[in-house]
């Protein structure tokens, strides 16, 4: 008995070391930074200001922030739901870069809201597939529902009938190719779902 409470605790103590190894903290930015990267996703590119910034640490006691995630204000509304550009920007030494912007909204779904990133896709599609598929329930034995969890992005392939949804751990396939359109047979239809 001894030995298996041993390796419990053992197992224990690993898995927190590890979560704490991925854990980000807080961090408050200067006004200069904060106007900084206000011009540098919001305003040059877009003509917007910043609606917020999640600046982040690596340590709890670090001073300055590792990365932020900035979130213009809304440039647009989709049915009724915002549109509005998000971008991360990474801290190398003091010098401030983000990567490209892009467009995020909020798709309302029967009982909650989802955020996505429609990438390539349409925002006017983007949502309406999402919010289609939504209401199909299964595929393959497997919840639509748990695999739509904030945030998705998404994005078209070659032809403009196939579109790729990745949501956390989830991967989604949706064809808008529907030779039967029937209600056994909706369409956008889902042609693949797994979990990575």
């Amino acid at each position: 008995m001894p030995l298996l409470l041993l390796a419990l605790v053992t197992t224990l103590t690993a898995t927190a070391y590890a979560n704490a190894d991925e854990q980000t903290f807080p961090v408050r930015l200067s006004r200069n930074e904060h106007l900084l990267l206000e011009k540098l996703v919001c305003g040059i590119p877009f003509g917007v200001g910043v609606a917020e910034i999640d600046a982040r640490a690596f340590s709890a006691q670090a001073d300055k922030a590792n990365y932020a995630d900035v979130k213009c204000r809304p440039h647009a509304q989709l049915k009724t739901q915002p549109l509005y550009y998000v971008a991360q920007c990474g801290r190398d030494g003091k010098q401030w870069s983000c990567g490209a912007a892009e467009v995020e909204t909020i798709v309302p779904l029967q009982a909650r809201k989802l955020i996505v990133r429609p990438g390539t896709v349409p925002p006017q599609r983007a949502t309406e597939a999402i919010q289609t598929i939504s209401t199909y329930g299964y595929f393959q034995a497997k919840s639509l529902d748990a695999a739509l969890q904030s945030t998705c992005t998404m994005g078209m392939g070659d032809t403009a009938d196939l579109v790729e949804i990745s949501c956390r751990r989830w991967s989604i396939t949706v064809s808008f190719w529907c030779p039967q359109k029937s209600p056994q047979s909706p369409c956008p239809r889902v042609i693949y779902m797994g979990e990575r």
